[in-house]
């Protein structure tokens, strides 16, 4: 009778667990497809349908019962400057909660994904005006999606965090990541106490549960022991760990800052940037899988007797391939014009590319990421298109940054070394179907 009733036992658990699991999947269902409804009109910076999904964001906190930071107007303002004349108001939505250990919430672990994304363009189909949305299911509904039942787990099971957990849905991440670099450099004034950060960017195409890949940016050994050990947790997944950066996002403004970070993504496909990118391609199963593996991962590190260590101090004086260093692992990044990646880009690389003409003609558009290495001497070499969009496009931005002038070098123990970096260059089209380069 004993073993008869344990037997009853574990298949109540087992059944309960299902019946959890289902409902996380219907809520993500849920959320991914309010954030790509026509409402929002494909949440574009500065835009009211932005401001709408930061509301209804700031809406699944409260249900949640989770603190939000700014609790008045929804949202951590900030702004992005594309010009002198031109300037676009966006907004981080940030929520709290408060580990329980009183010598160690004060300490704190970001959780983040951006939920901006292209808005929409007027497209001119058999005489008629045609709205098509950049929906932007995967791109990034999906890491909204986990970001938000992740935090629904995590307050049932508060008593388990003994560090603090900040939620972060970044706003502006396609403009130059602005959001983050706003709550890093300005908007967060604890930043020396954020001990870890995780950032969920485009996790919903995975084909199955072998189909998720962490990255941790710089090479972390601490870091990637975490993971795998999380990775041996009974019923748990084993994401492809990669001890370098995939794609610029929101984790990288904190990488550079020596904070340990991972970035969750099920990768890039040929429906990235464009309106084919919709909820019903999304594997929401997989994304419970990844919600499950991240919950079991920050208890791990909330519950950490000494906070990771930081990746500057771990990864200092470590070469990359053909002797060359991250940006984050020199004492004194390279600089442009005494700015970084963003003035370059801004200062330099918009201020001269092109959009083609027949690229224009065809509605073609998207981001185009750059890779080049800053030599000792400060010039720039070896510069790789690592994310292309057309061979046009590709070929424009090849060209221009190949033409950059000379870098100020990185510098480690007063010696000049070569780095390698990357940035992102958004080719949009206007609503009025109008040309501009996305800045």
């Amino acid at each position: 009778m004993r073993r008869f009733l344990l037997i009853i036992a574990l298949l109540t658990l087992s059944y309960a667990g299902l019946f959890s699991q289902s409902e996380s999947v219907v809520r993500m269902k849920n959320d991914v497809m309010t954030l790509t409804s026509d409402a929002f009109l494909g949440r574009e910076i500065g835009s009211e349908g932005e401001r709408g999904a930061a509301r209804e964001i700031a809406k699944q906190f409260k249900e949640a019962e989770i603190l939000l930071l700014y609790p008045e107007d929804y949202g951590q303002p900030f702004s992005y400057i594309i010009n002198d004349t031109d300037t676009l108001h966006s907004q981080n939505v940030v929520a709290i909660i408060e580990g329980w250990d009183p010598s160690l919430k004060h300490e704190y672990i970001v959780i983040g994904a951006h939920y901006d994304h292209l808005g929409y363009m007027v497209a001119n189909i058999n005489s008629k005006d045609s709205i098509q949305i950049f929906r932007g299911a995967d791109d990034n509904a999906s890491g909204v999606a986990v970001m938000l039942e992740l935090a629904r787990l995590a307050a049932m099971q508060s008593i388990d965090f003994r560090r603090s957990l900040i939620f972060v849905a970044f706003g502006g991440e396609e403009v130059g990541m602005s959001g983050s670099w706003y709550f890093t450099n300005i908007g967060f004034e604890q930043m020396d106490k954020v001990v870890f950060m995780v950032n969920f960017d485009m996790v919903g195409r995975g084909a199955d549960r072998n189909s998720v890949n962490a990255y941790t940016i710089t090479r972390n050994s601490q870091l990637t022991g975490i993971l795998r050990d999380v990775s041996d947790m009974p019923m748990m997944i084993s994401p492809i760990v990669a001890e370098r950066d995939y794609f610029p996002s929101d984790h990288r403004y904190f990488s550079m800052k020596g904070i340990p970070a991972v970035l969750f993504t099920t990768g890039l496909h040929n429906d990235y940037h464009s309106t084919r990118d919709t909820p019903e391609k999304l594997n929401v199963r997989v994304m419970e899988d990844i919600v499950q593996y991240s919950l079991s991962l920050l208890k791990t590190v909330a519950n950490m007797d000494r906070a990771p260590m930081k990746t500057s101090t771990e990864n200092h004086l470590v070469k990359q391939e053909g002797g060359i260093y991250m940006q984050n692992e020199v004492d004194k990044r390279a600089t442009y014009r005494r700015g970084d990646e963003r003035t370059f880009q801004e200062g330099w690389v918009y201020r001269y590319i092109k959009y083609p003409n027949s690229a224009v003609e065809e509605g073609v558009q998207g981001r185009v990421v750059v890779e080049f290495t800053i030599e000792k001497s400060g010039e720039v070499s070896n510069v790789n298109i690592v994310n292309s969009v057309d061979e046009r496009l590709d070929a424009e931005v090849l060209k221009v940054v190949r033409a950059s002038p000379k870098w100020k070098p990185a510098i480690i123990k007063g010696e000049p070394v070569r780095v390698k970096t990357s940035i992102p260059v958004e080719f949009r089209l206007t609503k009025d179907s109008r040309i501009r380069i996305r800045r």
